[in-house]
């Protein structure tokens, strides 16, 4: 089988991200296998039509299960490993040990089996949450502690092993499908103005407000990328405020009814570098803060009206 014909395995399919990206893909004619713990196609249904999901195939598979990560990914054959299951901030306050098991147990358990099986590339998330920030100049929460660890079990599995790994950090993502974790909030906001609701943000805050169309795009070329090493990079870098997003909103929907907030919520707001994942994929298609508002609020109210398929990941 070609490398293009073997399937990219995608963990934590049933999120947010892991919808675009399989949109993505399937938008580019790759095969790919979708795995959580188990199937729902629900988000993934808001982005492609499910007559044009033939090419994804499921499987049930627990990241905190070693025995059943080796299992799926010698029975796979994946010529990449796109690792996104996580849990999140919220999560990671209330049950820490399950999200210990799942976060840093489950990069274990996916970099391991990329090791048995001799998978050529693993691309997996980390996060802007991993940087440091504060008077403690460290990861301000244990979501960002667990990432942090997760980048450096990479490492070691690149200078124990040879495993080939590039780690993203997504910072603040948004578009239809983010319905969870803390940041969720910029897409809500986005979504009241879009059906004409109210909405009071819950914080105000400044960071890289990242559409999920282009980020799935990222990552759709890293499959198809090649590297050495464990690397690690941001995506993009350009910063906005909440009140940067709100004038977005409010250009493309005068009336929105969204209350700003006086609750700062502080994020990392330097250091953002995207040299290396330059240097691995090249250049791609950008999508400026107006473009990614306007894009958003037109999926959400097409998909209101019952035309709920939003544009593949990366197209225009």
């Amino acid at each position: 089988m070609s490398v293009d014909r073997q399937p990219v395995l995608v963990t934590g399919a049933n999120g947010f991200l892991g919808a675009w990206i399989l949109a993505g893909l399937a938008a580019a004619g790759r095969p790919a296998v979708a795995s959580d713990l188990a199937r729902d196609t629900r988000r993934l249904d808001d982005l492609l039509a499910p007559d044009r999901q033939g090419a994804i195939r499921w499987r049930s598979c627990d990241v905190g299960d070693a025995e059943a990560v080796g299992t799926l990914v010698g029975d796979t054959k994946p010529a990449a490993i796109v690792h996104l299951a996580a849990l999140q901030i919220p999560a990671c306050r209330a049950a820490p040990s399950l999200c210990a098991q799942v976060n840093i147990g489950g990069q274990i358990n996916v970099l391991e089996a990329a090791r048995r099986h001799g998978v050529p590339r693993v691309i997996y998330t980390s996060s802007a949450a991993a940087k440091p920030r504060g008077p403690a100049n460290a990861p301000a929460n244990l979501y960002g502690v667990f990432k942090k660890t997760a980048e450096e079990i990479a490492r070691l599995y690149w200078e124990a092993h040879g495993v080939r790994s590039l780690g993203l950090r997504p910072h603040i993502v948004y578009g239809v499908g983010r319905d969870e974790g803390e940041t969720s909030a910029i897409t809500k906001a986005i979504r009241a103005a879009a059906l004409g609701e109210p909405y009071a943000m819950p914080f105000a805050t400044q960071g890289c407000l990242q559409y999920a169309g282009e980020v799935a795009d990222i990552f759709c070329r890293c499959v198809a990328a090649d590297w050495d090493g464990a690397l690690l990079s941001d995506l993009t870098t350009e910063q906005h405020s909440t009140d940067q997003l709100l004038a977005a909103i409010r250009a493309e929907v005068p009336d929105a009814d969204i209350e700003p907030s006086d609750t700062i919520r502080v994020s990392p707001s330097q250091g953002f570098d995207n040299t290396v994942l330059r240097s691995v994929i090249g250049e791609w298609p950008r999508t400026p803060l107006a473009e990614g508002v306007i894009r958003t609020i037109g999926q959400f109210r097409a998909r209101a009206a019952g035309r709920h398929h939003a544009a593949p990941a990366g197209s225009t």
